[in-house]
């Protein structure tokens, strides 16, 4: 019976095998990095992930991933307190019959593959630099954060081997670091402050430089250690100083538990545009409730935030007054803003009041869905009466250096108001990120992107625009959307 089973089961899900063309082998090295640090709930998604990549692993016939996936199936089990007797036994046996065809292939690769070790480790102008005897890449750095009651941690699982004495770095924004062999080829760099900290890793073949930056900092000479902590045999292996471009490390998925942390916020700029406003009410929806007066609560909740963290802040309207479009974007280009949000609340025609719903992102161009056109067309009421061809063209002309940036931007919102949201109110739809052209973002030049809170005509959206709970969780996820561009776009 369990042999038919598992054959309907590996039936079922060979259409999904065909289908899926990314590396089985590298998605199961990522959900098994991520048990030790996961949640319960977190748990439970990875442990599907990965029966799903073992089946998938079966039906390939990669051994080494069939393997993998039964530990990372196994660990997540026993976190769960779910018996792991059954994949536990496949698992010996299968380490059985494996360990006599690779006998020689695992003594070959002990004695010819060493593992990378770190030659010296220290610190300069705030960097911490670590240098290694072989290249490294992304796929050997696993990054992290970690909020604890005495502060916060970024920390960084390197595969290597520290294999001298710990030195003692020190780096002026943090309270301490530390730097020790976690386990079998991987040494773990731990960053701890008392207060939020920003910290990004660079790669240059076999140095890994990691730059460590604190808000509302400046460096001076007196916070500025430039002392070199080498072992004994390494003393003549100096570091040149950065010269050319680095590359930097993709790190902190966007759905992680904290967002990145504000970057130099006290040099930023941002201008908040509450749509609508006055005799423009914007969409009337559910109850009669009127777009320009939630998109005005939380465009308040939102510099309210920005500015507890030294962000500079603008509103284009701090009460219910209308001003013009081509006016809103103006003072963004007068106060010379790094970023421009725009905040609205949507609306579904008629007919499909119950069925459309969801947090929306929009970043500056011309239309590509009849969606788009039509959204774009609601916000765009208020505007001038070019044609629409006057209009798309110069949509494409004034801001075709900032359409990169802001889908970027647009991207970071997105799912920073979903992470937060979701947190609470789990059925929250993604509607996803998108282009339109929207009149209100035009003269911007700076990233802009236009948020769309969600459905007003919708009766359960509605109500939920207009409750202060959630009107601050979505403020929250855009400020969380802010630092995230910020952090990845210096």
């Amino acid at each position: 019976m369990e042999k038919m089973i598992v054959k309907a089961l590996l039936f079922s899900l060979l259409l999904f095998n065909i289908l899926w063309a990314g590396n089985i082998s590298t998605q199961i090295d990522k959900l098994n990095q991520k048990i030790p640090y996961a949640s319960k709930y977190e748990t439970k998604t990875i442990l599907h992930q990965l029966e799903n990549f073992y089946i998938s692993a079966v039906i390939s016939g990669k051994k080494n991933d069939v393997a993998k996936a039964l530990r990372g199936i196994i660990r997540c089990q026993k976190l769960l307190h779910i018996d792991s007797s059954t994949y536990q036994k496949e698992l010996d046996s299968f380490s059985k019959t494996t360990s006599k065809v690779n006998t020689r292939k695992h003594t070959i690769s002990k004695t010819t593959q060493k593992s990378r070790a770190i030659k010296s480790i220290y610190e300069k102008e705030d960097n911490i630099i670590v240098k290694f005897d072989k290249p490294l890449s992304k796929k050997d750095i696993f990054f992290f954060k970690i909020k604890t009651k005495e502060g916060y941690k970024n920390v960084y699982d390197i595969k290597a081997n520290l294999n001298f004495k710990t030195p003692s770095v020190h780096v002026s924004a943090l309270k301490s670091i530390k730097i020790a062999q976690n386990r079998k080829d991987k040494v773990r760099i731990v960053l701890f402050a008392e207060t939020e900290i920003y910290s990004k890793a660079y790669i240059r073949k076999v140095v890994l430089f990691i730059k460590v930056n604190a808000t509302n900092r400046t460096i001076t000479k007196k916070n500025k250690p430039n002392k070199v902590y080498k072992p004994e045999k390494t003393v003549k292996n100096k570091i040149p100083p950065i010269k050319r471009k680095e590359t930097p490390i993709m790190i902190a998925p966007s759905h992680s538990k904290k967002s990145s942390q504000t970057i130099y916020a006290s040099s930023k700029t941002i201008v908040i545009d509450a749509g609508h406003g006055g005799h423009d009410s914007g969409a009337v929806g559910y109850k009669k409730y009127q777009e320009k007066r939630t998109v005005l609560k939380v465009s308040k909740l939102l510099k309210q935030l920005l500015e507890e963290k030294g962000y500079k802040v603008h509103m284009t309207r701090a009460k219910d007054k209308f001003i013009k479009l081509t006016n809103r974007t103006h003072l963004a280009n007068k106060k010379d803003a790094d970023l421009f949000i725009s905040i609205h609340a949507n609306a579904a025609p008629k007919g499909k009041f119950l069925s459309l719903k969801g947090i929306e992102t929009f970043f500056l161009s011309p239309a590509k869905t009849e969606k788009a056109k039509r959204i774009a067309a609601k916000e765009n009421s208020a505007a001038s009466a070019m044609s629409k061809k006057s209009k798309d063209t110069l949509l494409s002309f004034l801001n075709r250096n900032k359409i990169i940036q802001s889908n970027k931007l647009a991207i970071d919102v997105q799912s920073g108001m979903l992470t937060a949201t979701r947190k609470k109110f789990s059925s929250v739809r993604d509607g996803g990120v998108r282009e339109a052209p929207f009149w209100v973002l035009v003269g911007a030049q700076m990233p802009a992107v236009l948020v769309e809170l969600g459905y007003i005509t919708n009766p359960k959206e509605a109500e939920r625009l207009f409750n202060p709970f959630y009107q601050k969780t979505l403020a929250k996820g855009i400020y969380d959307g802010i630092n995230n561009y910020f952090a990845n776009n210096k």
